[in-house]
Parts: C-alpha cells; structure tokens; sequence
C-alpha cells in the first residue's frame, strides 16, 4: 500500500489553497495539522496555464538562496503558515492543515492520465510509465506524477517529474532508465546537471561534473527530459512524526564514508557514514534532492552543512548529523564526491 489516514500527505504531492497557493509536499512525515511544504506556484504573470488562469513560478531553481528567499516571502505575507518544529529544532513552511482546499496526490494524478490524457504531452508521459513499468516489471500502479503535469498547469516546455514508491521498485525503473539512454542523451543530462550544480553549490567544474556522471535518476524520452524520484511504501514509513528529535549544533565540513545507503533515495537522503574526520557524525541527511540516490557504500565524500545532535527515541541512541538542505547554511552547504567505491 502506498498510504493511509497516518501518512495522508505524501513526498512530492502537492497541496493548493482557495486562492490558488500551490505547495510542493516535503517527506512523509508532518506534524500534527500542519504539512512540510515550499512554495512553487502563485497565480499571476507566468507560463504556467491552467484554464483561463495564468500562474507563475516562485522557485526559479532548488537552491538554498532561492528557497531562503521564498520562505521570507511566506513569512511576510502568511506568517501563520510558518511553524518550528520543536523535533527539529528550526522553522519553515508548515502549510496548516485547514487551508488545504485540494490535495493533488501522484499515484492519482498518473492513473486519471492514463485513463484519459488530454493532450500530446500527457501522452508521452503515459508511454513513458508504459515502457518503464515494462522494462523493470515494476506495475504501473507503483508510479506517480509530479509538479506541473500533476496539476495540470500547462507549459509546453516543461519536463516529466515522476515518482516511483517503493525503494527496490525505485532502483528497477532507474535501472530500466539507464538502459534507454543514448550516448547523446547521457551526455545532455550530464552537461546541464553540471551547470546546475555549479549554480547551486560552491563546487568546481570539475567537482559538478564527477557527481553529473552519477546521476541516474535524470534522463531523455522522445526529446523531453524527465526525472525520477523515489517516495516510501507504508512498510517503509517506520518512524513516525516525534520518533526523532535534532538540535542545532553549528556548521561543519566533513570526510563521510558512506556506509549505508538505504535510506539515501528518498526524501529526505539518509546516508548511515563513517566520520573520517573525528568519528562523531553517523548520518548524512540531505533534504535537497540533489543528493537522493546518488552516493553508494564504500564512495568517500566531503561535505559541509548544517551539524545536529540526533537523539532517535526508537533506536533509544544520540549521534551526531549532517544535513544538507538547510537555511542556515543556505550558499555555503555542498557535497563532494572525493573517492568512488
């Protein structure tokens, strides 16, 4: 099963507001009443279409700055839609339940489309899900759709966001992906991730391309690009909102061996590491979905971010995390990829 009345609002569902405020849904687990989201969307002088009403994009890019930016521009207009969270010990966008006037879900999204697309784009979004629930026998009901498709705002150059639930079916369909990718395709998806990563992160060229090369999670179908990302099963969802408790305790650059990579295709990437450094750190938890699949056990990585003292109440232990994604390091944060396993 994919969900139930405890985890309702899922990664990377979008919930909208009578006033035509569109959030993007943020992990599997929220507090009481209220919903982890960013805001994406805002009626108004964009390309965004969706009937007569035109909408435009608040996040022009995944940054920390952008989105640093964007919860300023929340916190001015709506401040009741911000909240701290005392587990994590930091504030955001935390939509209150009550404001939701639609909750657009992907596993449905996908499945109205395939009953009945309504335009050419939806089409190839539908032979899409066809050839990759075929190539990787993952069914088709395991699949989602994402940001505009999902809610039907049209724009003819926009890209595919699907969702695949479940982390083995997640790596099967990546899998499958790799394997329709042209020489050509793998180096377009290469060379714009590089360039992004630059933007994003304070990284040489080089240091963006080496990461580039591995992503798998991007790709090309008849010239439109897509990605894939990966949203917990009900038997994956094991910790429940409170299970664990993080406090600030300063910023940090540190040498990861990754470990463990489980966890580290979802949202947010949990990545068990041994501390090369000082042998205090145990996690790397990346909310920013650059980093969701991309490392592997045995890779070596250096990265700076946001230190937190993590006491998990079900494994009944206190470590140490460094989380990527976060406010407070917003510009400065990034991920190297030092040594490959």
């Amino acid at each position: 099963m994919i969900r139930n009345n405890q985890y309702v609002y899922l990664d990377h569902d979008f919930v909208e507001t009578s006033d035509g405020w569109i959030f993007g849904v943020v992990s599997n687990v929220h507090p009481p009443g209220r919903i982890l989201s960013y805001l994406k969307y805002l009626p108004g002088d964009g390309v965004w279409t969706r009937g007569a009403v035109r909408y435009r994009r608040v996040l022009a890019s995944y940054s920390m700055r952008v989105i640093s930016q964007m919860l300023e521009t929340v916190r001015r207009v709506r401040p009741e839609f911000i909240y701290r969270d005392p587990f994590i010990d930091d504030e955001f966008i935390y939509v209150p339940v009550e404001k939701v006037w639609k909750h657009h879900r992907c596993e449905e999204g996908l499945q109205n489309m395939m009953n009945k697309p309504l335009h050419r784009f939806e089409q190839t979004c539908v032979e899409l899900v066809k050839k990759l629930a075929y190539e990787s026998n993952v069914v088709d009901t395991f699949f989602g759709i994402s940001g505009s498709l999902l809610l039907k705002l049209y724009n003819p150059v926009a890209d595919i966001d699907l969702v695949v639930y479940g982390g083995t079916n997640f790596r099967k369909v990546v899998q499958a992906s790799m394997a329709l990718q042209t020489r050509e395709d793998r180096a377009a998806t290469i060379s714009t991730l590089t360039k992004n990563y630059m933007a994003k992160y304070p990284i040489t060229e080089q240091e963006a391309t080496k990461l580039a090369e591995r992503c798998h999670t991007r790709g090309f179908f008849e010239g439109i690009p897509y990605s894939i990302h990966a949203v917990k099963t009900l038997a994956e969802n094991t910790k429940q909102y409170g299970s664990v408790a993080s406090k600030f305790a300063g910023t940090a650059r540190k040498t990861l061996k990754i470990i463990d990579s489980t966890e580290g295709v979802f949202t947010p990437a949990s990545y068990d590491v041994e501390d090369l450094d000082e042998g205090v750190v145990k996690k790397l938890v990346c909310y920013d979905t650059t980093f969701a699949g991309l490392f592997k056990e045995g890779d070596i990585v250096e990265a700076y971010g946001k230190l937190e003292q993590t006491r998990d109440f079900v494994e009944n232990r206190v470590y140490m995390t460094l989380l990527i994604g976060s406010v407070k390091t917003a510009g400065m944060e990034y991920v190297k990829l030092l040594e490959t396993a």
